[in-house]
């Protein structure tokens, strides 16, 4: 365990607080470039957290933004008047040292400035697959895949830091990953066709073998006709994964933002379910009545006939629906779920 009194010698920390360092940036874009990368990790080494200050005006992408998820960093943005706010939850910051309390109220004013660019129908994918530790594993056909059917894309870059410069090949990023193991891997994927796709794949040991997890945003578009043929065919999409690969489990959310998909320090709406699946040994582990689920919640089966993943859908609106999740949900246990799907364990009515 690292000290969280020990100091963190980086170039990129402007000054300390209790428990973190912190970075200010004017730049209009942060990326996961290789200092900024390495500020976390080394604040982590020695137990400290990430605060990322920048000015209204910043965005971030989506590789910075499961970056400073996954360590519990926070991103604050300063106005003109000194006044501070959450930029992912919009509430009022007292002080820099209270970045990582949620103790303010909403900030009305970010609630309300939304820029007209955030109008895009983003499609966010999360895919946990189990592989076999052999040989003749190669990974990134996740990526591949969906890349291919949900946006028209092929990635064509892979890196440990963004920009991703590194030429895209799936036995390249195997070879990668296998050096490392068993520490965990974390790649960020850059994609071109006809839809912006941007993607993180982080890649761990398991007591099953090797477990991949692939985080995907895709831009659907501004055509709304299209983008919604898009979400409604999410769900078979995810059912041809689950055909192809052994899915633990997966989901599709739909958000707004900016065709480039950098993110904007603004509320944005929450997300809207679009799809979940329930891969074989969470289907066993839930005991579930899959004849019931199938009629009445229009679910389907996917990959093995006989130890199928179960594939959910909430589009039957031509949609992604809050409603139809909801309704599904009083089906399970909480503790069950949780447990099916390898979340920490909650208490019943949680």
């Amino acid at each position: 365990m690292g000290n969280a009194n020990s100091s963190v010698e980086h170039p990129l920390v402007d000054f300390v607080g209790d428990g973190f360092v912190a970075t200010i940036s004017t730049a209009s874009l942060i990326a996961a470039t290789e200092g900024f990368a390495s500020l976390v990790a080394d604040a982590a080494g020695v137990g400290r957290r990430v605060l990322l200050v920048t000015g209204p005006g910043s965005r971030v992408t989506f590789g910075v933004l499961q970056l400073l998820s996954a360590t519990g960093a926070a991103w604050v943005v300063r106005s003109a008047d000194g006044a501070l706010r959450n930029a992912l939850t919009g509430r009022t910051v007292a002080s820099f040292d209270d970045a990582f309390r949620e103790t303010g109220a909403t900030d009305a004013a970010a609630d309300s400035v939304t820029p007209p660019e955030l109008a895009e129908a983003w499609l966010q994918v999360t895919v946990s697959v189990n592989h076999q530790a052999r040989d003749e594993t190669t990974l990134g056909g996740t990526v591949e895949l969906l890349a291919a059917q949900l946006a028209d894309t092929v990635p064509v870059g892979w890196g440990v830091n963004e920009p991703a410069g590194l030429h895209w090949n799936r036995a390249n990023v195997t070879r990668f990953v296998r050096g490392r193991m068993p520490r965990v891997s974390k790649i960020y994927v850059a994609g071109r066709g006809e839809r912006a796709m941007t993607a993180t794949v982080r890649v761990s040991r398991s007591a099953r073998g090797v477990t991949e997890e692939t985080k995907m945003l895709v831009a659907l578009g501004s055509d709304e006709g299209i983008a919604r043929q898009r979400i409604v065919d999410a769900p078979a999409v995810l059912g041809r994964l689950a055909d192809a690969q052994t899915v633990l489990v997966a989901s599709a959310v739909l958000l707004r933002g900016r065709a480039d998909l950098s993110i904007d320090p603004v509320l944005a709406a929450p997300p809207v379910p679009v799809a979940v699946v329930l891969g074989p040994r969470a289907v066993q582990d839930l005991h579930l009545d899959l004849t019931d689920l199938e009629t009445r919640f229009g679910a389907f089966r996917a990959g093995r006939p006989r130890i199928p993943a179960l594939v959910l859908p909430f589009t039957a609106g031509g949609d992604g629906s809050w409603e139809q999740f909801v309704n599904l949900a009083r089906e399970f246990s909480v503790v069950d779920l949780a447990r099916a799907l390898g979340l920490p364990p909650v208490a019943e009515g949680a």
